[in-house]
């Protein structure tokens, strides 16, 4: 059989340049995790939404959808998502979205902007999320595999007539599956840092818009 490395889950590769660099860290949350935890292999608590009442002190802006008509807000949103936008140029951004608003209707457009890019942290985070639990889910189906390969293997050792072709053809593929599962299962502490690094850039970003605040 092929030696070959086995890849990341085709969800995080957008990630995995930026975790390299990442060194392990907590979750900025602290509070409610989710009750039901078992098809989530993190260490970090799952706590499904992220509010706005976890990441700054302004008003709660959940309730707010002006956003969804607002095209100069539609355009920026993804710009201040996107980790692949330095925080320097979302923090621009930002700037030159205030500076370009009346006075009197500041306030209320940051708090819309936040709402946006609130909607669509969560929106993506659920996707990522969702990822992890699902190879967690393929992860516990390779493991009951390998178990029943290896009871396989033992039997076909066990018996007289089995040619030893047979046995060692057995064991390469066994080898190989407990391979695939030890690489993946490496994976996982990575792909939990996913969840982590999209709520310190939500966080960043809520502390931006609310600088720009007078309310």
């Amino acid at each position: 059989m092929e030696d070959r490395e086995m890849p990341a889950p085709r969800w995080l590769l957008p990630f995995v340049g930026t975790l390299a660099l990442a060194t392990c860290s907590s979750t900025v949350l602290a509070a409610e995790a989710s009750r039901d935890q078992s098809e989530w292999p993190c260490v970090q608590h799952k706590v499904d939404r992220l509010s706005s009442a976890q990441m700054w002190d302004g008003p709660p802006v959940e309730d707010l959808t002006g956003w969804r008509e607002d095209k100069s807000i539609q355009k920026l949103v993804p710009v201040l998502t996107s980790r692949r936008v330095p925080i320097d140029d979302a923090r621009k951004a930002i700037d030159d979205f205030a500076q370009s608003l009346p006075e009197e209707q500041r306030d209320q457009k940051l708090k819309l902007l936040f709402a946006a890019v609130l909607d669509a942290t969560n929106r993506d985070r659920a996707v990522v999320m969702a990822g992890i639990e699902r190879f967690q889910r393929r992860q516990r189906e390779r493991a009951v595999a390998i178990e029943k390969q290896s009871a396989e293997l033992r039997d076909l050792r066990a018996s007289k007539d089995v040619s030893p072709a047979k046995v060692a053809e057995a064991q390469q593929a066994y080898d190989w599956a407990v391979r695939v599962f030890s690489e993946r299962q490496q994976a996982i502490p990575l792909a939990c840092e996913v969840p982590v690094l999209i709520e310190q850039r939500l966080f960043a970003i809520a502390q931006e818009i609310r600088a720009r605040m007078t309310e």
